[in-house]
């Protein structure tokens, strides 16, 4: 980064010069020596010897008051200049500290700058490949906490969609605590970046958040960012209304409510957690409701030959709510995985539908879509 210009010194006053005398007698000459030490503190600023400069100018203080030498004006010079240098050296020592107060998915582990840009330096659309590679869980602390940032038009690892701020608590509130907040949040954010990430086939969210070490120094930023959970993308997810016709924005619209209750599902099963399967089941059962509703209003408003296909889903959806609301008041794990199994069963047959209105009103067709249907990608 450009750094601030230092303070420049003023130049050392010169003794005055005379000229012959007006009358005989002496020319006037210096009464005594200019300081060595004066002399040498503000070279050695100069040539960003900080430390050395600042020591030596109060050596040249003290020797001056007591002993009468020349140089005050040298000396005072050569402790602002290394004064200056080393407030900036400090300033980029805890600008650098901030690297290491992220993780990625894990409490522990700092983050380490090295070549390439900063990742906390990546904004809202920006398209990136991290220095640190994901590991196969999509777990672990980032070992290099750079990354380089491309153009979203050439392939990248990952983009920026969404940051926020955890606010509202003094102490760390566990890492677990940090990362469902994370997770919640991230997953809202994506909706509103990218209203049809459905499109790019299956993808990945994932978060940089400040782990306990972060947390005590201040740390306080998370960074949502997706991605493919093999492979790059070659282009960017980021959408809008203005980018769809009104069929398109509508029919895509309809799944949003189903989309955003997806990306609420806990992370751990019903063996482990049913009272948190359950009530995420009976958000489900609520989306899928609602995603029916919104497209059976749609679908007045799409091509004739897609109607019936979107017509299908609505039945589809309609006949898995039943089946959520069992999930949602399930007694154990086995009532529970036996109604989710039967919620879902249709699910093959939604994605081919999709595919077809998809092509129907000019969506792209994800590449897992299109294999199933036996087209080329």
């Amino acid at each position: 980064m450009m750094l601030p210009p230092q303070n420049q010194p003023q130049p050392p006053g010169q003794p005055p010069s005379y000229g012959p005398p007006a009358w005989p007698g002496p020319q006037m000459v210096p009464s005594s020596p200019v300081s060595g030490f004066a002399i040498a503190s503000l070279v050695v600023s100069l040539i960003c010897l900080a430390p050395l400069g600042l020591v030596f100018g109060i050596i040249a203080l003290v020797r001056i008051s007591r002993r009468g030498e020349r140089g005050r004006g040298l000396a005072v010079a050569g402790i602002a200049v290394s004064g200056v240098v080393l407030v900036l050296a400090l300033l980029m020592m805890v600008g650098a500290l901030r690297f290491s107060v992220w993780s990625s998915n894990s409490p522990g582990g700092p983050v380490r700058g090295g070549s390439g840009m900063s990742v906390f330096a990546l904004e809202t659309g920006d398209c990136f490949t991290p220095g640190t590679e994901l590991s196969q869980d999509n777990q672990g602390s980032l070992r290099n906490g750079t990354a380089e940032r491309l153009s979203c038009e050439e392939p990248h690892r990952g983009e920026i969609y969404g940051s926020f701020e955890l606010t509202g608590q003094g102490a760390f509130p566990g890492t677990e605590e940090v990362m469902k907040t994370s997770r919640d949040r991230c997953g809202a954010l994506l909706l509103d970046y990218a209203m049809d990430f459905t499109a790019h086939g299956r993808l990945q969210t994932y978060f940089y958040y400040p782990d306990h070490g972060g947390w005590e120094r201040g740390g306080r930023t998370v960074l949502c960012w997706a991605g493919k959970p093999q492979g790059d993308l070659e282009e960017s997810i980021r959408k809008d209304e203005s980018d769809f016709e009104p069929a398109q924005y509508a029919y895509i619209s309809a799944f949003r409510p189903l989309l955003e209750a997806q990306l609420q599902a806990p992370q751990q099963g019903p063996d482990k957690d049913l009272a948190t399967a359950s009530r995420w089941a009976g958000q489900m059962a609520a989306a899928y409701a609602e995603a029916a509703r919104m497209l059976g209003e749609a679908r007045g408003g799409l091509p004739g030959d897609v109607r019936g296909p979107a017509g299908e889903i609505v039945v589809i959806f309609e006949a898995a709510v039943p089946y959520w609301e069992q999930a949602a008041r399930a007694a154990d794990t086995s009532a529970f995985l036996a109604a989710i199994k039967q919620a879902e069963r249709d699910n093959e047959v939604t994605v081919g539908l999709d595919a077809e209105i998809r092509a129907g009103v000019g969506l792209p067709v994800p590449e897992n879509a299109a294999a199933d249907r036996g087209e080329g990608v």
